[in-house]
């Protein structure tokens, strides 16, 4: 296989020793997809492919051991695999686009601390966290070349993830994910907006003039939330969509007859859901600039009446 340059498995029974012989032999390999490759504890990509750029991992629930000695892979993808994974990625310095969405405890906090200096041409950044027992750090380290990030953080102080704002000065799109929490009221360990001091905290201002497009996906009243949302209005100069979404999917009834398409969601979920909508007309609405376009997205009220 000398001149194979992309493989893509999926449901392929193969024992890692095995892949890791088929690879070793093919030194023209740049890409590498595994999906559903029950079998795989172990994966090893070898030193010798010097031209190898790019390794995607998916569904590999056996999966335990991911280990890169390959010099130039600029991109990395694991999702929708064990929690319990160890992962060695060899030199990084090359590392253009990272995606660890299902990674372990304090993997943010790690992201902010570590990555900057680890792999500093980083483009393309999406991170997730099963807990976090620390804030997001303020640091002086910078992702320079950073222009589109995705956080998936557990219920915990989201005012902090302005770090990675204030660290990105190139960034464009920010995806802030948060549905797997707002859609459960139970795990919900942060003061509400609608509780105690609607004071908001402040912070020193920074002119942001790159960021064009916020999106946060399960909003909900968190203070935290409503705080981070209040600052990037005030702060990212260049920004042009603003968009936030209360439910937990995309909502059907604008394509379907209304009470045909949405689904039938817990009380308590679509209660959080409302004051997440009254969160952002009480204390975000007014804070938009004519010059961005803001986007609120609310289940409809036929089919959730309540």
């Amino acid at each position: 296989m000398r001149k194979l340059t992309s493989l893509c498995l999926h449901s392929v029974h193969i024992l890692g020793d095995e892949l890791e012989y088929f690879l070793s032999n093919s030194p023209a390999l740049k890409r590498l997809d595994l999906i559903a490759c029950h079998e795989i504890i172990c994966l090893k990509i070898p030193c010798m492919l010097l031209q190898f750029q790019c390794l995607k991992v998916s569904l590999c629930w056996e999966l335990r051991v991911i280990e890169s000695k390959a010099r130039n892979l600029s991109s990395f993808i694991l999702e929708k695999g064990p929690r319990a994974i160890k992962v060695s990625l060899g030199e990084t310095l090359q590392m253009k686009n990272l995606s660890m969405v299902r990674s372990g405890s304090d993997f943010i906090c790690y992201a902010r601390a570590e990555l900057p200096s680890n792999m500093p041409k980083l483009e393309t950044l999406s991170i997730g966290s099963s807990h976090e027992r620390v804030a997001t750090p303020m640091l002086p380290t910078k992702f320079l070349f950073l222009k589109h990030l995705s956080i998936s953080p557990p219920s915990y102080d989201y005012f902090s993830l302005i770090s990675f704002l204030d660290a990105s000065p190139s960034l464009k799109t920010w995806l802030l994910d948060v549905r797997q929490f707002s859609f459960n009221p139970a795990t919900i360990e942060h003061e509400t907006i609608f509780g105690g001091s609607s004071q908001l905290r402040q912070m020193p201002e920074q002119h942001h003039g790159c960021l064009k497009s916020m999106e946060i996906k399960g909003f909900y009243s968190a203070k935290s939330l409503v705080e981070l949302t209040c600052y990037i209005l005030k702060n990212a100069k260049s920004l042009v969509c603003l968009k936030l979404d209360t439910t937990f999917g995309d909502p059907k009834c604008d394509i379907l007859p209304p009470g045909a398409g949405c689904a039938e969601w817990d009380k308590d979920f679509v209660m959080e859901a409302r004051r997440g909508a009254m969160a952002i007309r009480t204390y975000i609405q007014d804070k938009v600039l004519p010059t961005v376009k803001l986007t609120a997205v609310e289940h409809c009220r036929l089919c959730h009446p309540c």
